[in-house]
């Protein structure tokens, strides 16, 4: 499984991924240090968008205690908090004024849903069940949709807080906490795999200070995806359901 072949398989196929099977592709690469250097090495060379790996991807890839993969992470990255940032509040009002102004397309929403947000969050029994069901969850009024979604790390529930674990081998792994065992502790990661790790094969377990779900999902969309995703996410049913209604508070552009 260390096979630095896999990387580049990975990698080669990786343009030719359907939008939602692409962040999972990255998550596979951060795991382990031998995958994560191919990986540095497509971002520095952009082939791979920067932006194509999360907050939480960069925090894993600085789990390791590789010096080149560190001073990779560095040069692109600069250095990440461990915590909430504050600044997250400005982002919000900014989001907000950008929502507020331009109009979305609830269908067109639904592709962008699948690439960045089904890997983790299910909505009308699609998607993988890693964070809450939105279905019915966190979408009350629009203020605490927005919220959820860009400033994640405000409120995070005790059964979603991420555990991250380095193993002795230095791999990394960040997901919730399904077993926490004398014989193994188990992750359910993005995407919904179930990862077991043999207790004797863990080095580091730490609960994260910040949520599962990354904070920078505006570096990660254009502003008429974020439109087009909200336009998905404000329905109180799915687009095309004559029934559908806006949910209280959501803004309604011209």
């Amino acid at each position: 499984l260390e096979d630095p072949r896999v990387a580049e398989v990975v990698l080669a196929a990786y343009p030719h991924m359907e939008p939602d099977l692409q962040p999972r592709a990255i998550e596979l690469l951060t795991q382990r240090t031998a995958w994560s250097k191919p990986l540095l090495a497509a971002v520095a060379e952009k082939k791979i968008p920067a932006n194509a790996l999360s907050i939480n991807h960069v925090r894993k890839l600085m789990a390791s205690k590789d010096p080149d993969v560190l001073k990779q992470v560095k040069e692109h990255w600069g250095t990440l908090r461990t915590e909430r940032n504050p600044q997250r509040e400005k982002v919000v009002a900014e989001m907000k004024d950008l929502l507020n102004r331009t109009k979305g397309d609830p269908r067109a929403g639904v592709p962008v849903f699948k690439k960045l947000c089904a890997q983790c969050h299910k909505m009308y029994g699609e998607g993988q069940e890693v964070g809450p069901d939105i279905t019915h969850d966190g979408r009350a009024n629009f203020d605490l949709l927005l919220s959820n979604v860009f400033d994640p790390s405000l409120v995070i529930g005790v059964a979603y807080q991420a555990t991250n674990v380095v193993t002795v081998q230095g791999r990394a792994l960040t997901g919730l906490l399904v077993e926490d065992s004398p014989k193994r502790v188990v992750l359910k990661l993005q995407g919904g795999k179930l990862e077991t790790i043999p207790r004797d094969d863990v080095d580091v377990l730490t609960i994260s200070k910040v949520s599962l779900m990354p904070e920078d999902v505006e570096k990660q969309l254009k502003p008429q995806e974020i439109a087009d995703l909200f336009a998905f996410l404000t329905l109180d049913k799915p687009p095309g359901d004559p029934a559908a209604r806006k949910i209280p508070g959501t803004p309604n552009p011209r």
